[in-house]
């Protein structure tokens, strides 16, 4: 049942067709890119160009993109903002930012 908020909002029937009836996805596999920047501001702004440059490529998710420290990589840092906008586009904005989210294709 929805509660009167509407916060809890069922899903599309195709998509609940998809994670009920859909035969088991192919694996998937992760590209792991080493990448050496001294400083944790350098390395977001990196990932944010990478990201631009890739953008165009349909296997990469650029919501998906963090950074972390050599040797303490299960602390990561969120590269963009990724908030589910009312478009259900993501927000592009960098992660932590001022202001409100802004729904654009095209991560800057």
């Amino acid at each position: 049942m929805i509660p009167p908020d509407g916060v809890f909002v069922p899903l599309p029937r195709a998509a609940v067709l998809a994670f009920t009836e859909s035969p088991e996805p192919p694996p998937r596999h992760v590209i792991h890119l080493p990448v050496a920047v001294v400083d944790l501001a350098g390395a977001l702004e990196l990932a944010r160009a990478l990201a631009r440059s890739l953008t165009t490529t349909s296997q990469i998710d650029v919501g998906g993109i963090t950074v972390s420290a050599e040797d303490a990589q299960h602390v990561r840092h969120w590269v963009f903002c990724d908030r589910i906008m009312p478009d259900r586009r993501r927000c592009a904005r960098p992660a932590d930012h001022d202001g409100p989210c802004l729904p654009v294709d095209d991560p800057c």
